[in-house]
């Protein structure tokens, strides 16, 4: 026998299914509006693990050249949202090929590029030498010179050159460099640390020398308690002091950011906690204020 349904019961049922879907869907139209994307923070500092410029764990842990220049400036923008995060250098240099919006606390101040906009200067660095062993120095040269030659090191195939393997030098000792960058003698270090780990590699005697600021021996020679390296200036960059800049992405973001770093950085390089920080690893101050 062929079943039938009341037309009542057959209207309910039907309604009693609308609503269903309807609370349903109203529920996933709630969700997605109580999920929005997460917004672009208005300035996204990119931190590398690359002491004295970005120290993150010991004494002197947040000291770094840029660490207080960072929170000075946030400190002073708090109004704006500010992210950080910390990645190594290949990891970094991911990022910039991604062309994603960033901001680089401690860059090397340059005209604009079609990557990067800076902002004004706000550090001196003294000037890029050569770190090596004292011993070594002595038997290099048994007459100190006053500067040494990085091309005449470079020549010397029984010296090796190290560098970490993401940095940039200024042309004088880059176009030196580059001459050489498939010799034997020419070292590229990848990972973190780099600069404390190039010291730590010359004074076990795997290679032989770097270029680098005072400051980076400075802090090698507090936090290992080693005073075995010198440093020396380069025939090739003299007693040129190297300027520092804050590099952010050059799109729209940047150039706001930028614009919003550039509106308090006067009063930052006045502030007597930055100068103490920038004269205890570079003894120099910017010429800002």
């Amino acid at each position: 026998m062929e079943r039938t349904y009341h037309p009542a019961l057959l209207t309910a049922v039907l309604l009693l299914a609308l609503l269903t879907v309807g609370l349903y869907s109203g529920q996933g139209l709630l969700a997605a509006e109580e999920m929005p994307a997460k917004p672009q923070a208005d300035i996204r500092w990119i931190k590398n693990p690359s002491p004295p410029f970005h120290i993150l764990d010991g004494h002197h842990a947040g000291y770094g050249i840029c660490d207080v220049l960072v929170d000075k400036i946030n400190a002073r923008l708090s109004p704006l949202d500010t992210t950080i995060d910390v990645y190594p250098q290949s990891r970094i240099n991911r990022l910039i090929e991604g062309t994603e919006n960033l901001c680089f606390p401690c860059m090397i101040k340059r005209k604009d590029t079609e990557r990067f906009v800076y902002s004004k200067t706000t550090t001196v660095y003294p000037p890029l030498g050569i770190i090596l062993r004292k011993e070594l120095f002595a038997q290099l040269y048994p007459t100190p010179p006053e500067a040494l030659s990085l091309a005449e090191l470079l020549n010397n195939d029984s010296l090796i050159f190290g560098f970490a393997g993401a940095r940039r030098f200024p042309d004088e000792l880059q176009s030196a460099i580059d001459a050489h960058k498939d010799d034997d003698n020419v070292l590229a270090l990848p990972g973190v640390l780099g600069p404390l780990r190039l010291l730590k590699q010359i004074d076990f005697e795997r290679i032989h020398y770097t270029l680098d600021y005072p400051g980076v021996l400075r802090y090698f020679a507090i936090k290992e308690n080693n005073q075995s390296l010198t440093y020396m200036l380069t025939k090739e960059y003299g007693e040129q002091p190297v300027y520092g800049a804050i590099g952010c992405t050059n799109n729209a973001w940047g150039k706001r950011a930028v614009k919003a770093i550039d509106s308090v950085l006067d009063e930052v390089i006045a502030d007597p906690e930055y100068r103490e920080n920038q004269t205890f690893w570079l003894n120099t101050l910017p010429e800002n204020p």
